[in-house]
């Protein structure tokens, strides 16, 4: 999570709350304790809309993530011990008034376990449902949501992880108003889970404090089996048993990334049995790197028991996971077998008997994300009934829909065209700008992924997403192309470039220094359409008109008149030295014609005035000659 994309889907998905630095400081000053995020003034958060436009990162806004020990059951800090500790913690990495923290028991939702009703329950009582100290129903499922992900807030490249790992003892009279907690850090499943993951992404940012020290000082990472038998033994302990069953399944995918090589080593080995629940696990872990290996792996290698969850990577969240996934399933047996038996159907001229079939691929299960491709061409039936049995089947495949229907972009106007756009929309963002990505990556290997699905065509697919997502990366891919030695590719290039508005402009200005004299005509070809939007390169374009090569000298020239009159005026110079001195016919011409149409004079070189302009000269002229002047009629 190199840009904290998927932090701030998690933050944004499970409604969490971030606190501000300043806030704590003050709290801290005033003597005050930490309260529950209910209970938290609304100006001492940062959540919901408010945290879209934030970017987090050093080079933005710093979000400190912390892991600490709970010190009594009720609450984390009854004494207000460990505010005071994180304040300094805070201070000694620099934070700002205006950094963020994630702090559990403020960011999510909690019961308050002060309360006398809730200090009276008896084991696996609930208080009733609407209760002040209870949380409601959305409230539950938003704390639940961030459960399931609390790995990617320690191990996000946007979070600085601070430890506090010290259990500090109550007195005997705090123990009796709270029930302390005395379980080291370490041995407390929660602390054991962040810290292993903090530490597998280096993410500790106060590595000064001894106690952090000596922890990072062992790798704490044990097998997941080991961890069953810890907990079992109450060795390591969740203070809320419900925990577990939802916390375990993130340390086991943590384990399998840890543990790749030598499981991948097993699975070629030809004994993937041995680790069979690990491999699921790994499929799920969080660097996309790990994801592709694990599933590149699967498929070389056949493991025809897991097609399902290799199936399964077709929707993945990166890219580059769906595009091995791709390749990976056409290896496994029960894809194989899958192609076979629909391959007729797809063909069968019968419209009411695909679309029986489409309905009967949901039992499929993941396996079914394989036919995407074949659903999606059923977009282009002029057959309403065809067309809406398509989408319903693919809405549920996810991103494994988002980049079979990315292609259908290519066309314009088009039914397919339409269609796609509108499950691209109902699928979200997200599957746009994934779509957009799949599709780079393949004009960037130039793999065609089906009949007909050429770079030209890649590329017009890539123009049409770009109007819903532009961004840099996209720009660069296409801009290449734009030398391609296929006139129809390269006028794809050059219609997707214009499609990008800014980063389309950056993009084709950037091959003007290409090596290749062709490209960079090419580049400067792309800039002249763009006319005066891309003005801000005249600097850059004016340096070609030094170039070598003859056809990118008039080339610049033509791209500088496109600019307007200022861009021609202000290079006169260099303009009327290529109309005095290149050697190159077509050059002078280029370089005269462009002063002439700005209105910019030409000294001593070839002018080209408007009519009246002539006119009025030649009056001028006769006027000045003496009267004893020779007729010059014949």
């Amino acid at each position: 999570d190199a840009d904290g994309t998927l932090l701030k889907d998690l933050l944004l998905e499970a409604d969490v709350a971030l606190v501000k630095v300043g806030f704590l400081r003050q709290l801290q000053e005033k003597g005050g304790k930490l309260v529950r995020r209910q209970a938290l003034p609304p100006d001492a958060l940062v959540c919901g809309e408010d945290l879209r436009p934030i970017t987090f990162g050093k080079a933005g806004t710093r979000l400190f993530v912390i892991s600490h020990a709970w010190l009594s059951r009720e609450h984390p800090d009854p004494m207000g011990i460990r505010l005071k500790e994180l304040v300094v913690q805070l201070t000694y990495v620099s934070a700002e008034n205006s950094s963020l923290v994630f702090f559990d028991f403020c960011s999510l939702y909690q019961v308050d376990k002060t309360h006398s009703d809730y200090r009276r329950l008896q084991p696996y009582d609930r208080l009733r449902a609407g209760h002040p100290a209870a949380m409601t129903p959305p409230q539950v499922k938003a704390v639940k949501a961030v459960i399931a992900r609390m790995d990617t807030l320690y191990a996000s490249a946007a979070s600085e992880v601070i430890v506090l790992p010290v259990v500090y003892k109550m007195s005997e009279i705090e123990a009796i108003l709270w029930t302390p907690i005395r379980h080291d850090y370490i041995n407390r499943g929660w602390c054991f889970v962040e810290f292993c993951v903090a530490q597998m992404f280096n993410r500790v940012a106060n590595a000064h404090l001894p106690k952090t020290r000596a922890l990072l000082g062992v790798n704490q990472m044990i097998k997941p089996e080991k961890l069953d038998k810890l907990l079992q033994k109450k060795e390591k302990e969740f203070s809320i048993q419900e925990d577990q069953a939802a916390v375990l399944p993130l340390y086991r995918r943590l384990y399998a990334a840890a543990s790749k090589a030598e499981m991948l080593k097993d699975v070629a080995d030809g004994s993937p049995e041995e680790h069979t629940e690990a491999l699921l696990c790994g499929l799920s872990a969080l660097r996309w790197n790990v994801r592709r290996d694990f599933v590149q792996c699967l498929g070389k290698h056949k493991v025809h028991d897991l097609a399902s969850a290799v199936c399964g990577a077709l929707a993945d969240d990166d890219f580059r996971v769906r595009l091995a996934a791709q390749d990976a399933s056409k290896r496994l047996r029960p894809v194989k077998n899958l192609n076979e038996s629909l391959e007729d159907k797809w063909k069968d001229d019968d419209s009411e008997a695909r679309v029986e079939m489409m309905k009967g691929l949901s039992k499929e299960g993941t396996l079914s994300f394989t036919q995407a491709p074949n659903v999606a061409k059923q977009l282009a039936s002029t057959e309403i009934f065809v067309v809406n049995a398509a989408k319903e089947t693919l809405l549920p495949m996810g991103l494994a829909a988002a980049d079979a229907v990315a292609p259908l972009l290519a066309g314009r106007g088009t039914l397919a065209r339409e269609a796609a756009i509108q499950i691209l929309d109902e699928l979200g963002p997200h599957a746009k700008v994934a779509a957009a990505e799949s599709v780079a990556q393949r004009i960037r290997s130039n793999v065609d992924c089906g009949p007909g699905d050429s770079v030209r065509q890649l590329l017009q697919a890539l123009g049409g997403l770009s109007e819903i997502v532009p961004t840099e990366k996209h720009a660069a891919v296409a801009a290449p192309h734009l030398g391609s030695r296929d006139a129809s590719v390269r006028c794809a290039a050059a219609d997707t470039i214009l499609t990008m508005g800014a980063s389309g402009i950056r993009a084709a200005s950037a091959l003007l220094n290409h090596h290749d004299a062709e490209i960079r005509v090419q580049g400067l070809r792309a800039l002249r359409r763009f006319a005066k939007a891309a003005a801000d390169e005249r600097s850059a374009v004016a340096t070609r008109l030094d170039d070598e090569s003859w056809t990118v000298r008039r080339a610049a020239i033509a791209t500088l008149a496109s600019f307007g009159p200022e861009a021609v005026e202000a290079d006169a110079g260099a303009l009327r030295r290529l109309k005095d001195e290149d050697v190159d016919d077509d050059v002078r011409l280029a370089a005269t014609e462009a002063l002439a149409d700005a209105g910019v004079p030409l000294v001593g070189g070839y002018d080209k005035p408007d009519t009246a302009t002539t006119i009025a000269s030649m009056n001028e002229l006769l006027n000045s000659l003496p009267e004893d002047f020779p007729d010059l009629d014949m």
